[in-house]
């Protein structure tokens, strides 16, 4: 039985319907956005969500029992907990004003998809994997802010509180900045000292230019890193699969060799 659940959870057929199902209840989550509408044709969305449900909870099972007399392997997979985690929550009795936590989940199912479509799994997990050096590109990040904030609060502050009147409006000032959003407009507010271009041009290349460059470097890197793994994890079974193909080999050659001794020993009878 091991063997059929597992061709069925891996079968191309079983994996393209799973993941149109998660599209249509994609959509089914932002219509429950529009009231009037959802209001007009709700008996028909509460009867697709129970059987997307049921979908969902097949699928589950079967992936479960695909793993035979090891049914708790499912779950050492990050992406198989996330699986049934969101499938499970609809089980949980949320009524009233817990009603929305139904909601959140109907949008966080949105994001089975990164569980079903491998080069979008392979990107979230450089993105997960990234996170802890992205901690540290942020804190970079913030202590440009913070130093460039003070600066300016000091060189600008008294001629043009608007942008630079104490700490915290002069970070959201260079935050606006930093997003090339009318940047010359507030830089021509300053005046028309030479330390005014300075101070903006050097801010603008290290918070998009190099920071960037370092935010995008740690993503790829993580990339990489997710990638390895990946070819790490298919290393065995490719493996597996070429002995398995090497042993059928010798056996197609034994048994044709078996073939042509019996073909010879039933031509000797009839020549004698």
């Amino acid at each position: 039985m091991r063997n059929v659940f597992r061709r069925i959870a891996d079968s191309k057929a079983f994996q393209t319907f799973i993941l149109f199902t998660i599209i249509f209840a994609s959509i089914l989550a932002g219509l429950h956005t529009y009231a009037e509408f959802f209001g007009k044709y709700q008996p028909l969305f509460l009867f697709l969500e129970e059987v997307i449900l049921a979908v969902f909870t097949v699928e589950i099972l079967i992936r479960i029992a695909a793993f035979g007399a090891k049914p708790w392997d499912f779950f050492r997979s990050s992406w198989n907990l996330f699986d049934f985690a969101v499938t499970a929550v609809f089980y949980l009795p949320f009524g009233g004003p817990f009603a929305i936590v139904l909601r959140l989940a109907r949008a966080i199912r949105v994001l089975r998809l990164a569980t079903t479509l491998p080069r979008l799994q392979l990107i979230t997990g450089a993105l997960i994997k990234s996170l802890p050096s992205m901690a540290y590109v942020a804190l970079l990040l913030f202590i440009v802010f913070y130093v460039y904030g003070i600066i300016g609060n000091v060189a600008f502050g008294a001629n043009d509180p608007q942008y630079f009147g104490n700490l915290h409006t002069s970070m959201l000032t260079l935050f606006k900045v930093v997003t090339l959003e009318d940047w010359i407009h507030i830089m021509d507010a300053q005046g028309s000292s030479v330390l005014v271009p300075l101070y903006f041009i050097t801010f603008i290349l290290l918070g998009t230019m190099i920071i960037l460059n370092l935010f995008i470097g740690v993503i790829l890197a993580g990339f990489e890193e997710v990638k390895a793994e990946m070819a790490e994890q298919e290393g065995p079974r490719r493996q597996k699969k070429a002995t398995m193909r090497s042993e059928l080999n010798d056996v197609a050659v034994q048994l044709a060799s078996i073939r042509k001794r019996l073909d010879r020993l039933a031509k000797d009878p009839a020549e004698k």
